[in-house]
């Protein structure tokens, strides 16, 4: 390449890149975390500190890039620092003959398989909710060798026919049930329905 336009295409490159990455990452100012390529918004409560991004631990990374973590939410620090949500976006695009109901009972099934037999831990569900913008199904797990003790995995179809899971983890019952009740206040900026 020439000198004189080497200089001009490395800014140009140095100044979009950022833009491309940053429509693919989440976004968190207060306690209202924004991921505009999939038009969701969800307010989290107040007690977690959130993680995005490059902010989170390298465990939570998908090196394929089929699935990738979006936000995990923790307890503050004088709380111990716990992983208490992590939300992760599946990409792939399932099967147009295929129902979200179907995807979803899929997705929840791999991961019932994952505790059927494990000693001591009772599954629940899966069960079937909606809010106004999305349905969603829900499986609970609980054990008491268990960290956490209350679990919960929640999967929502998405229409493009791509997944967002929610893992949901909580000391007791009441606390895990709160947090899955905050999830009324996420929302998508078209219907997920």
């Amino acid at each position: 390449m020439r000198r004189e336009f080497a200089l001009p295409v490395f800014v140009c490159f140095w100044l979009l890149c950022p833009i491309c990455v940053g429509q693919a990452a989440g976004t968190v100012h207060g306690n209202v975390f924004r991921e505009a390529s999939m038009g969701l918004t969800y307010e989290f409560p107040e007690k977690f500190s959130p993680k995005v991004g490059s902010q989170m631990p390298k465990p939570f990374r998908d090196a394929t890039g089929r699935e990738r973590f979006i936000l995990t939410l923790w307890d503050t620090p004088e709380r111990g620092g716990a992983l208490r949500m992590a939300f992760l976006y599946d990409t792939k695009q399932r099967s147009s003959d295929r129902t979200r109901d179907t995807i979803a009972l899929a997705y929840i099934g791999e991961l019932k398989r994952g505790w059927l037999g494990v000693k001591g831990v009772k599954i629940d569900g899966p069960t079937k909710f909606s809010e106004p913008s999305y349905d969603y199904w829900r499986l609970d797990f609980s054990g008491p060798d268990q960290v956490p003790r209350y679990s919960a995995g929640i999967v929502i179809t998405l229409a493009d026919r791509r997944v967002l899971f929610i893992r949901a983890g909580a000391p007791s019952e009441s606390e895990l049930d709160s947090e899955i009740d905050s999830l009324a206040r996420m929302r998508f900026d078209k219907s997920q329905k």
